[in-house]
């Protein structure tokens, strides 16, 4: 399931837009991020297979960690 991000038009996969909801500072890194950035933000958490994964990934977001 998907979660369409309404200001850029793009899909946040579920859990990774319920993380984000979660963590004000990580919705702000990605706000400010390129689109090739959030692409890849976005490839990366659908490869990611825990929820201790996710959250770790979302913990980059928010220090403003680059992803790549």
């Amino acid at each position: 399931m998907d979660y369409t991000d309404g200001l850029q038009g793009g899909v946040l996969p579920l859990g990774l837009a319920f993380g984000m909801a979660m963590d004000e500072q990580a919705i702000n890194h990605y706000g400010k991020m390129t689109e090739y950035e959030k692409e890849q933000v976005i490839a990366r958490s659908k490869d990611v297979k825990s929820k201790e994964e996710m959250q770790q990934l979302i913990q980059k977001i928010s220090d403003g960690d680059t992803i790549m």
